[in-house]
């Protein structure tokens, strides 16, 4: 009996140490960053440069990894214990204001980049884990992220003329996670009119022209507005609607290029004309599974290879976990 007990106990003591949350960092309300490429395109990096600014914003990407990986272990694992680990994380930093002081520009508007990114993470991963808090947290964090989202949103009413490129349409994955997580009707509008923005700019032959002038870069930049047009339109099927069939499937186009450009990257060699095109990593192809499971095309992706259960922190974790788990299936 008594050796029954101590195992018992031994066993409980072993799945109480299993999970271990690490504390929260504290939320910054202030972000400093600046522009590290050196060219007119912004497609030479300086690295020294590209360290400094990294050292700057290290706090929002730790934590962007943070609550991503978190949230990740919760769907993954069925942890509860993970996904109190998120909310308090989360409710840490919208307690703290986190990201609604300052957006210090130095060079250019990497703060505001900075922002939006971290954004994104944070909704998205709190989509995985808002149905496990309480009604107070919900309270707490929900009104963090719809003042975070319109924080970023503000910077483009304050900057009509900025470019709406893939910076824009990032901005629209935060406010849309945010939107889907919180069935705010005002964000969702404003997440839409993003998302269209970036099919109108998509032309025939699915090039995006101001990727297009990224110079050795505008394959990469090309995959990386696929990025967030991809996730919009996954998140839109929460709301039912399907958001990769708008304007006669305009998204397919320049899926079609880019999956063309990392099959041939000298068609974009000769469009941008200047080469080799930096090829984008893996992690940066996480949409791609996700893509073909809504919009698979016959013979499309052929001699593309995308390894499975890619993390990307922008993008709140990893996209295959999401899928499986149902995060963004219709209410």
């Amino acid at each position: 009996m008594r050796s029954a007990l101590v195992a018992i106990l031994l066993g409980l003591s072993l799945q109480a140490q299993a999970f271990n949350c690490p504390p929260s960092s504290p939320g910054l309300q202030d972000i400093k960053a600046f522009g590290y490429y050196t060219d007119a395109a912004n497609s030479v990096r300086d690295d020294a440069k590209f360290k400094e600014t990294h050292a700057l914003t290290k706090p929002f990407e730790d934590f962007a990894s943070q609550v991503s990986k978190l949230s990740d272990l919760y769907l993954e694992k069925d942890e509860p214990e993970a996904a109190a680990c998120t909310i308090t994380w989360l409710e840490r930093w919208a307690k703290d204001r986190a990201m609604l002081g300052q957006m210090v520009r130095v060079n250019n508007d990497q703060s505001e980049y900075v922002r939006t990114w971290t954004n994104a993470s944070a909704a998205i991963s709190w989509n995985k884990v808002r149905e496990q808090a309480s009604a107070e947290q919900r309270q707490v964090i929900d009104a963090w992220l719809k003042e975070v989202s319109w924080a970023t949103l503000g910077y483009w009413s304050a900057h009509p003329k900025s470019k709406r490129n893939n910076h824009y349409y990032w901005t629209g994955v935060g406010v849309m996670a945010t939107a889907v997580a919180t069935t705010d009707a005002d964000l969702l509008k404003e997440a839409r009119h993003i998302y269209e923005t970036g099919l109108g700019e998509i032309q025939d032959d699915g090039e995006l022209p101001m990727e297009m002038q990224r110079g050795i870069r505008a394959l990469h930049y090309h995959n990386f507005a696929a990025m967030p047009l991809v996730m919009i339109a996954e998140m839109a099927r929460k709301t039912g609607q399907d958001w990769f069939a708008l304007r006669e499937g305009r998204l397919d186009r320049l899926v079609a290029r880019v999956v063309t450009g990392l099959r041939e990257p000298a068609w974009f060699e000769h469009a941008a004309g200047v080469g080799p095109q930096v090829i984008p990593a893996q992690a940066d192809l996480c949409w791609i599974p996700l893509y073909r499971a809504r919009r698979e095309q016959d013979g499309s992706f052929e001699g593309i290879s995308v390894s499975g259960g890619l993390f990307q922190r922008d993008l709140g974790g990893t996209l295959s976990l999401m899928m499986a788990h149902g995060v963004f299936d219709p209410r």
